[in-house]
């Protein structure tokens, strides 16, 4: 199957349009529950030496929604933030920018845009040290996830923090991962997108970085679409959930994964749900 789980990499514009449809049936949460999620998570005050203003390295950071809520955490208690930006997307860094505009909480971010992917951007091999590095659901579609972790640790100052999000391994959304990869996968599952939370973990351990924390964020989706045949939307859920393009043109994927949903959702009236869950791990980089 040639264009298993490389959506991203053939048709970004078709992701885009996944992705887009994906947010109109993800439960809607309010900007009050993702505060709380992360507030949960960021921890409000982060180490510094005198005087310094806090840096925070976001590696994909899209248009910016995760972006505004980490920084304006920080900003409860620290005067100012020196935010650096890696984003390859133009489009989305003019949405950041926009945000960043209009956003007045934000009046003490200094911004540092840099429109490149994580590859190229650690090329650099720029020396600034950050108080916090962060990566949320991004980890899939770098081209090493073992590099980019090491690097952005690399770049963490002492004391700081590294905070990624991704997929859990542990949750049904991960189990379509592993048994997609069982039946279709070839060669490494960690080359390929199909990254979750256990190779992230398994990569801190393997460190010796024993000083982390995980906790667990859970959407439902409405994927009754999906079951419906010749319907636009269910094709691009379909497509998003499997990051494989034209899922029309692989019935055995397609089939494999209809049972899969079907076997692992709720039924609430006419609508049926399928419950993700990702992860969120923060590492501390002790002094």
């Amino acid at each position: 199957m040639m264009d298993f789980g490389k959506l991203v990499k053939l048709s970004p514009e078709r992701y885009s349009a996944c992705f887009r449809a994906y947010q109109t049936v993800i439960e809607k949460k309010t900007k009050e529950d993702y505060h709380l999620f992360y507030r949960s998570n960021v921890p409000d005050s982060i180490l510094c030496e005198s005087g310094a203003e806090r840096r925070v390295l976001g590696i994909g950071s899209g248009s910016g929604e995760i972006d505004s809520i980490i920084l304006n955490r920080l900003l409860q208690r620290h005067d100012s933030v020196y935010n650096r930006v890696v984003e390859p997307s133009e489009e989305l860094i003019e949405r950041y920018k926009i945000r960043a505009r209009e956003d007045t909480s934000l009046g003490a971010v200094t911004f540092d845009w840099r429109q490149q992917t994580a590859e190229e951007y650690f090329l650099d091999k720029d020396r600034t040290t950050f108080n916090l590095a962060h990566a949320v659901h991004v980890l899939y579609h770098v081209k090493d996830m073992h590099a980019t972790l090491r690097n952005m640790w690399e770049q963490l100052a002492d004391g700081g923090r590294m905070l990624v999000q991704i997929k859990s391994d542990a949750g049904v959304g991960g189990g379509l991962f592993h048994k997609m990869w069982e039946e279709f996968g070839e060669g490494d599952r960690l080359q390929s997108v199909f990254r979750m939370s256990c190779d992230v973990k398994q990569w801190l351990d393997g460190m010796g970085i024993i000083s982390y924390v995980t906790s667990e964020d859970e959407t439902n989706i409405d994927v009754t679409e999906c079951f419906k045949e010749n319907s636009k939307k269910g094709t691009l859920l379909l497509e998003f959930f499997t990051l494989t393009p034209y899922i029309a043109n692989e019935p055995e994927l397609r089939s494999m994964v209809l049972e899969y949903i079907r076997n692992n959702s709720s039924v609430v009236g006419e609508k049926v749900f399928f419950k993700s869950i990702s992860e969120v791990i923060v590492a501390h980089k002790r002094q």
